[in-house]
């Protein structure tokens, strides 16, 4: 019996300890990478070539939002990893703010993504009235509607999520915990399915296209360029796809997985063991993910990696400009002051 508690603690503090491991080392890496990555995204699709596809839109969101929750969701995770007893960490409106600002902005993400996969489907459509949702300013309107649908639908994760007693983590309660569990997993599943479904029917459509097009018609350079451009995006699109997939399936299957057994006896080993794996599911994979997708994008396409270098040149020779007229314009300065001299004496 002796044995058997000490291997139940063993276990407990190991994955307590692993935890620690990747929230003060793994997860601080991953805040500093994330931060220069959405601003990366956000300083190349703000582009004046790239902003006004439709696509870039929804790209510019979901790096605005994804800033947001490292900015606001990944800092108060760190600190309470450093500073677990300051008071403010175990207050009601800490822990309500919190909970409700990662809900929202994480759905906004997705939601974003889910509608950059609507619109490449219908860029790709052989229906006219299909491809009008390929619309700059349509794309506009729905990251408003999204943004505002997200702010007010989640209100009831303010209003319910808590500290139930001193020293227990936040989170729902009685009936609300049953509700929320099976809000959460759908919430997180619609999106998923809904981005698997049309970046298929984009990739399909694609290749419709492509089997359409004509050997021996003359092609200009615009349409070519365009195309090409589309096609990049999609790549783009499909890989952040599929890193939102990968590390976001777990957070619904936790979820029914923790309505399911909540009633159930469980042992500290068990206990220990999902919890470790709610963190994993309900943390450290989405704050992941938030923070990977720039890093991803690269990985995916070769055309964003020479488009990103061709950027940062620009974007050194226009830093480097000025400093060459600022010192050109001294150094005509200071012959003339020279000249001058010259010609008194």
């Amino acid at each position: 019996m002796f044995i058997n508690s000490t291997t139940d603690m063993t276990l407990t503090e190991d994955l307590v300890l692993v935890q620690t491991i990747l929230t003060r080392y793994v997860l601080v890496v991953c805040f500093i990478l994330g931060i220069i990555g959405s601003i990366c995204n956000l300083l190349f699709f703000c582009q004046k070539k790239l902003r006004s596809n439709s696509c870039s839109i929804y790209f510019i969101a979901t790096s605005i939002f994804n800033l947001v929750v490292i900015l606001i969701g990944m800092s108060p995770v760190l600190l309470v990893s450093f500073f677990p007893d300051e008071p403010i960490f175990k207050t009601s409106a800490f822990c309500k703010t919190r909970a409700y600002t990662i809900h929202v902005f994480l759905m906004m993400s997705r939601s974003s993504v889910v509608l950059a996969c609507i619109d490449r489907f219908a860029l790709c459509s052989s229906h006219a009235h299909v491809r009008r949702l390929n619309n700059q300013r349509l794309a506009i309107l729905l990251v408003i509607f999204i943004t505002l649908f997200w702010l007010i639908i989640p209100v009831h994760v303010a209003i319910f999520n808590d500290i139930q007693m001193p020293g227990s983590p936040c989170g729902a309660s009685g009936i609300y915990s049953i509700f929320y569990s099976i809000y959460a997993a759908t919430v997180t599943a619609i999106p998923l399915v809904m981005m698997t479904i049309f970046s298929f029917c984009a990739l399909n459509n694609l290749r419709n296209v492509r089997m359409q097009i004509r050997p021996g018609l003359p092609d200009t350079n615009e349409s070519t360029r365009i195309r090409k451009r589309d096609s990049q995006l999609i790549t783009i699109l499909i890989s952040e796809v599929v890193i939102y997939v990968v590390s976001t399936v777990w957070f619904p299957i936790n979820s029914i997985y923790s309505t399911i057994t909540s009633s159930v006896h469980k042992n500290a080993d068990r206990t220990a063991i999902e919890g470790f794996i709610r963190y994993l599911a309900l943390s450290f994979l989405l704050f992941f993910n938030s923070c990977a997708l720039f890093y991803v994008h690269l990985l995916a396409s070769k055309a964003f990696r020479r488009d990103c270098k061709q950027f940062i040149f620009y974007l050194w020779k226009k830093r480097q400009h000025p400093q060459a007229q600022r010192s050109s314009g001294e150094s005509a300065t200071n012959r003339n002051r020279i000249n001058n001299t010259q010609t008194q004496i």
